[in-house]
């Protein structure tokens, strides 16, 4: 991998990263994907996505894979990071059918320009049993299954319209899964700001 110009000292950061726990990956300033540790690797083959895993995800811009709910968050995250030039974070679930698993994200700016985004595991244990209930459906009108992108819970297809986790709606390679954001995530971690 060539070293960004635009960031001194990449070599040392990419030896601390390299050695990191952490699945961490850096983005210039256009947001696209200039390097990725080797815990972004082994957290993506054992998640059942190796090709994540792979130097093709170099490139990518993040806008065009953050997806279209979560877009405007993170638009402004990365903004207030270049603006203030401070050290972002939040808390979110990314769990397994089988695991439940909470990661704190850092965004933090670079000396010169670009981003480091750190994600700490903080919480991991199996899940409870689930809370799907019988005789209610999922498929949407649409022929999709809604999946919130926060907590994973599955929005059921006839009113009142309530999400329950549902493991087995997280299984990769599962055809016809959109993904959404359910009203009390929406609300409870992604709250519109104030316009200034």
């Amino acid at each position: 991998m060539s070293v960004p110009s635009f960031i001194p000292r990449f070599d040392e950061l990419r030896s601390v990263l390299e050695q990191s726990a952490d699945v961490s990956f850096v983005v210039d300033p256009n947001l696209h994907l200039i390097y990725r540790n080797p815990a972004w690797n082994s957290f993506a083959s054992k998640n059942d996505a190796p090709e994540l895993a792979s130097e093709a995800v170099i490139g990518t811009d993040l806008r065009l894979v953050i997806g279209r709910d979560l877009l405007p968050f993170y638009w402004a995250a990365f903004q207030k990071v270049e603006r203030e030039r401070v050290i972002w974070d939040c808390l979110y679930e990314c769990s397994s059918p089988q695991v439940f698993r909470k990661f704190r994200m850092q965004i933090q700016p670079l000396s010169s320009s670009g981003y480091l985004v750190r994600n700490n595991l903080v919480v991991e244990h199996p899940h409870p049993p689930s809370a799907c209930v019988e005789g209610v459906t999922y498929v949407q009108a649409d022929s999709f299954i809604k999946v919130c992108i926060h907590c994973r819970c599955s929005m059921r297809a006839e009113p009142p319209f309530h999400w329950d986790f549902v493991p087995a709606h997280l299984e990769r390679g599962l055809a016809h899964v959109s993904h959404s954001l359910c009203p009390v995530c929406l609300e409870s971690f992604y709250p519109k700001e104030p316009a200034r």
